[in-house]
């Protein structure tokens, strides 16, 4: 869903042609970073394929809202107390938070560039936001470590008023997962059959790595393909945006890995599991066989 009208997001961005700008050009240079031969196991480790298997980006992001909150909580007590002893406390917290902030930064261009259309508008307006929260703490830490201790109350006003814009920017980065699904597992919902179930597809129809999509009674959308002579199922639908996967490509080396036409996600097909971001989850496995009358049953696994 590119366009919910039911969200906060939709009200600031629907005709903010202004961000497609900033969207573009930021864009353009994740793409070019990405063209580099090598970097695609940075890529899968950034959106979380792998070790993770979930999305690294909101799992960064608690280390760093949490760690700006802490932070002004002691500059707050600080200033209540004026204990001298906080001041590098407060400092190597703001130091350690600003280095996850930068891995947040990375991990989340690397997840916003596969979006598009008012979701993509969202997302760039979140990132601004948080590149304005980012660059007043990185004031904020300057003048704590330079500016001596006659200005280390204009930078806590600093790191409050950003962590007040960061606040802002965490609401609208909530809405792109919870308001536009982005990154939401689009299996969420599937209903596999859980017994086997036979299918209008007859076994002599599969032809070698010529995917073929079959639904079950409930509409679940489910991938056959024949490989090598042995017949393998799986759930059609990428988990991650929800593309068609038996319109995709074969890769791999032995060619079992299907690659998403969307986003260029990667599954084998031999056992549903991701070999390439920027999916995160597996494929709903499917057991499959041929039944005696010459057809194809299936049963999740």
């Amino acid at each position: 869903m590119s366009a919910p009208r039911n969200t906060v997001g939709h009200v600031l961005v629907k005709s903010a042609k202004w961000l497609d700008g900033f969207a573009n050009v930021f864009g353009a240079i994740v793409k070019g970073f990405y063209s580099i031969p090598g970097t695609r196991p940075l890529k899968t480790l950034l959106h979380g394929t792998w070790p993770l298997k979930h999305p690294l980006h909101p799992a960064v992001t608690d280390l760093t809202v949490g760690g700006y909150v802490v932070l002004v909580a002691l500059d707050i007590y600080y200033v209540v107390t004026n204990d001298p002893g906080l001041m590098r406390a407060t400092d190597f917290v703001l130091v350690l938070t600003l280095l996850t902030s930068v891995v947040a930064i990375i991990s989340g261009l690397t997840d916003w560039n596969e979006t598009f259309g008012e979701e993509r508008r969202n997302g760039m307006l979140h990132g601004l936001l948080m590149v304005v929260a980012s660059l007043g703490f990185v004031i904020s830490l300057w003048l704590r470590v330079g500016g001596g201790p006659d200005l280390r109350l204009p930078a806590i006003a600093i790191s409050i008023v950003a962590l007040v814009v960061l606040l802002v920017a965490s609401y609208l980065g909530g809405e792109l997962v919870f308001g536009y699904s982005t990154e939401v597992n689009r299996q969420a919902w599937a209903d596999p059959p859980t017994k086997w179930e036979l299918l209008d597809i007859p076994a002599k129809r599969l032809e070698d790595r010529k995917p073929v999509v079959a639904k079950t009674k409930k509409g679940f959308a489910v991938f056959l393909v024949q490989l090598d002579g042995k017949i393998y199922a799986m759930g059609n639908t990428c988990t991650h945006a929800g593309g068609p996967l038996n319109e995709g490509k074969w890769v791999g080396g032995d060619r079992c890995e299907i690659e998403c036409p969307w986003h260029a996600s990667r599954f084998c097909v031999k056992d549903g599991d991701v070999r390439g971001g920027p999916a995160t989850f597996p494929q709903v496995r499917i057991q499959a066989r041929e039944h005696d009358s010459g057809f194809i049953e299936v049963r999740a696994s």
